[in-house]
């Protein structure tokens, strides 16, 4: 019983699942927040190059 109290093997990998799920949870936070924004900067740069292309003919 005392070799199974000292066992750290099982507390390491629910650290690791804690620090996995953090790291996502942060990651899925960022695209929520940056994702409209990436998107509009996209649509934008989009909307500029045709202006562009359209010009030069």
């Amino acid at each position: 019983m005392k070799d199974f109290i000292k066992c750290q093997k099982g507390a390491t990998a629910v650290e690791y699942a804690m620090i996995i799920g953090l790291i996502a949870l942060f990651a899925f936070a960022a695209y929520m927040v940056l994702g409209k924004e990436v998107r509009r900067v996209i649509v934008w740069m989009r909307f500029k190059l045709e202006s562009a292309k359209a010009g030069s003919q």
